[in-house]
This record gives C-alpha cells, structure tokens and sequence, in this order.
C-alpha cells in the first residue's frame, strides 16, 4: 500500500501542479477526518516513509490511551469515497491557488472556440500562463459589432481575449474556475502590442478604442511595423501609435 500512497501523491503532484507538502498535507487532514468517524475516536494521520502512520487515541478513566492502526492489514471502509474526497480538495486547492495567481492580474489569453450559443456567448478553451488550460465565456456584447458575423469567430479559430473577471465557483459539487472574457476592452491593444514586441521596457497605453475601427495607443519605445500589423490583423481595427508620454 505503501506504493499506493506514493503513486496517489505523484499523480496529483502532477496533475494539478501543487507542492508535494501541500497534497501530503490535504492527504492526512482527509484521513484524519473519516478514520476519526468511523473508529468513533480521535484519529491523527502522518505520512512517513512512504506510508501513512495512523495513530487513534481513546479516553479510558480519564486518561488518553494510544492505539496504532495499520492500513496495510486492515483497508478501512469507503476506500473509494476517501478518494474522491482527496480527489475535490485537490481541485479545490488547484482553483485557489490559480485563482490567486490570476485574480488581480493585467493579462490576455489565446483561446479556441469550441461551441458558440447563438446570441449569447462564445465558449473558449483559454491558455493562460504556464499552459494552464481552462474553458472560459466571452459574452457576444463583449465582441466588437464589425466581428461578430465574421469567420473570425468560427469553431475552432483562435482569437486573442482580455481576461475581464477571475471567481471561484463550484459545479455540480466540483470546484472549478468562472472566467469571463472581453474583445472589446482597451487593454487588449495594448497587451498585444507588448507581446508582439518582447520588450521588458516598453510600455504602451491605449488613450481610445473604437473596437472594430481604430485605436489609440502611446508607446514610450518605438514599435516595429510588422508588430503593429500582426495586432491590426487580429483585431480587424486600425493602430495608430504615437511615442512619447501618456497625457
């Protein structure tokens, strides 16, 4: 069983990108919880060795007795159901730990659309940093009116989206993460422009955006043309861009 828990812990190490501590840590706290349910006593779980060491601890005439339990020997009931417990904390932790790593954060992400509710939303499995992958929701009102109807937004073209809104939600008792996307934001310009360039240094602003027409932007460093293309052709929209400093 021993190299049960370690094949346990690596999967969900890599699966969900978490310290090893971290999922060693929701291990034991899961056990601890419905072994002290079942054994009807105070229960503590440690994972040592490779193993877990189960330690009970009953109250007899006032005193506190140890009893050690081995998992080797004897399976505890419900082995299924403690692991679909670790299995929804893991990917509870996960949302928390993406959430906040995305929640306050100035980004775009490339996404495919993969179905689209007529009049309503696009859907769109996002890449964000670090590869992560996630589906996300792009609100048609959130498309400029002159790409709406074009091929641009077909199943499975990929399109650049503003990052509006990061929340934890669950689904159908599964924690996942609700992120809802933007076209139309002045950001977008801009974030592009900065990914297209490379460049630590530069900073761009986008003062107005017409989506769909024509955008604004002030650089403090100059911007190569072809750079300037790829953003026009992705956002069907005119750049102009001026250098200097924002007004």
């Amino acid at each position: 069983m021993s190299t049960e828990f370690d094949h346990i812990i690596d999967g969900f190490v890599d699966k969900y990108c978490l310290p090893r501590k971290q999922v060693i840590g929701e291990i034991e706290k899961v056990f601890s919880s419905m072994l002290s349910r079942w054994y009807r006593m105070n229960v503590i779980v440690l994972y040592s060795d490779s193993s877990l060491k189960v330690f009970g601890y009953s109250k007899i005439a006032g005193c506190y007795v140890q009893r050690e339990f081995d998992l080797q020997k004897a399976r505890p009931r419900g082995w299924e159901t403690i692991k679909r417990i670790i299995e929804r904390n893991m990917q509870r932790a996960a949302c928390r730990e993406d959430y906040y790593l995305f929640r306050n954060a100035r980004t775009i992400g490339w996404g495919s659309i993969c179905d689209i509710d007529p009049g309503s939303k696009l859907i769109v499995q996002l890449e964000l940093a670090r590869k992560f992958e996630i589906y996300a929701e792009c609100a048609i009102t959130r498309i400029g009116r002159y790409e709406r109807g074009t091929s641009a937004f077909a199943i499975g073209e990929k399109r650049a989206f503003w990052v509006r809104a990061i929340h934890p939600v669950t689904l159908n008792s599964t924690p996942r993460l609700s992120v809802t996307l933007n076209r139309t934001s002045r950001h977008l310009p801009e974030m592009l422009l900065m990914e297209e360039m490379h460049d630590k240094e530069l900073t761009v602003k986008c003062s107005h955006r017409y989506p769909g027409k024509k955008s604004f932007l002030i650089a403090n460093k100059f911007i190569q043309k072809n750079a300037i293309l790829s953003v026009e052709n992705e956002l069907h929209e005119y750049i102009q861009v001026k250098y200097g400093k924002e007004q």
